[in-house]
């Protein structure tokens, strides 16, 4: 009878040793704040989807079509470029304030609120990066051990048995996850590595400044509303500003026209006239003709190519040109329109004005922005 004792206790022994050997692993692992390895850990993913399940008893998961396609698409270009092989997916729920969050495992929530805040698919992939990499990155659980001065070993102890442990632990993690309190370097990790993800996926990473500074003029305007994925408010302009200097070191412009879908230009022909708009607003018009409109076509391309948010509109000029003795209009580098114009077509000096005009209310679309930096 004594010998028939002795094998579950060597199980339990040989049990025990072994989950030691685990936790102590998992915790170095932690401990650097990164991924454990490239393998997935099936407890992980069943965390997330637990934690999912308490998110969804909440807030209701909405299922249309389109918007799901559109957000799937996003998504589809970003995971590859990722370190970990995680099961990702992102998920719409309802609700009004604009915020998103990511759960270990790999599982993302963007809000109705954010998604409708957000202008551009460019501007929504950033919001979608930023969230990848706190769950590529394993930041919810990393911050969850920082906000109880748990032992990592403790946090190891959910993953290996699977979101069975304490349930404390786990509402921690899933406090951590959905009210995004990352402390300031998983922050600025998430921020910059999500940058360089948009980049590697064919994104500009100015979506992903222009959806903070979007946010931080919605603080100013609303300072009831906590945007959740970008709650580190004390450190706002900070993070802008980061986000500003790690486009710059990438070799990019900051331009952030086509991120926020301003400053579009369009050819109109009516009642024999043809107008050149920018934003609806008409900056230019004159007799209907081929040259008039081949003029239009040529003065369109050269603004969309020069003209930007970032223009300061002292850089929109009238300058007379010594050679030919006639007057240009120049924005910013370039030439955009010159004399002789066609008989009853808009001056030059108008078509300067309401270039400005067109100029500062896009820039009132998004005032918060430092144009000049």
């Amino acid at each position: 009878m004594g010998g028939k004792e002795l094998v579950p206790e060597l199980r339990r022994c040989i049990f025990q040793l072994l989950l030691i050997f685990l936790l102590v692993m998992m915790t170095i692992s932690y401990a650097e704040a990164v991924p454990v390895s490239g393998d997935i850990d099936p407890g992980e993913i069943e965390l997330g989807q637990k934690i999912a399940a308490m998110v969804e008893e909440r807030w209701e998961r909405i299922a249309e079509p389109a918007r799901t396609a559109r957000l799937n698409m996003i998504l589809g270009k970003l995971v590859p470029n990722l370190e970990r092989s995680l099961p990702y997916e992102v998920r719409l729920i309802r609700e009004n304030d604009p915020n998103a969050f990511s759960l270990p495992g790999g599982i993302i929530f963007i809000t109705s609120g954010m998604y409708d805040f957000v202008k551009t698919d460019i501007q929504l992939a950033g919001v979608i990066a930023h969230e990848l990499i706190h769950s590529d990155r394993q930041h919810g659980m990393i911050q969850a051990a920082r906000n109880r001065k748990m032992s990592l070993v403790s946090l190891a102890v959910i993953i290996a048995t699977r979101g069975q442990a304490v349930p404390a632990l786990l509402t921690n993690v899933a406090q951590t996850a959905i009210s995004n309190s990352y402390s300031k370097d998983l922050e600025c990790e998430a921020d910059l590595k999500g940058m360089d993800l948009m980049l590697r996926s064919g994104y500009n990473p100015v979506g992903l400044l222009t959806v903070v500074e979007a946010l931080a003029e919605e603080e100013i305007k609303h300072p009831w509303v906590d945007p959740g994925v970008y709650m580190d408010h004390p450190y706002i302009e900070e993070r802008i500003s980061y986000l500003l200097d790690g486009i710059r070191e990438m070799g990019l412009e900051v331009r952030r026209k086509n991120a926020l879908n301003l400053l579009n230009c369009t050819i109109l022909c009516k009642e024999k006239r043809i107008s050149l708009y920018i934003d609806q607003i008409e900056i230019w018009n004159g007799p209907d003709g081929t040259d008039m409109e081949q003029l239009m076509v040529n003065t369109k391309e050269l603004l969309e190519k020069y003209l930007h948010l970032e223009t300061p509109p002292y850089d929109i000029q009238i300058i007379h040109r010594p050679g030919n003795g006639a007057d240009a209009l120049r924005v910013g580098p370039s030439i955009v329109l010159q004399e002789p114009l066609p008989p009853s077509a808009t001056s030059l000096e108008k078509v300067r004005q309401q270039i400005i005009v067109a100029l500062q209310a896009a820039q009132i679309k998004h005032p918060v922005t430092d144009f000049l930096r």
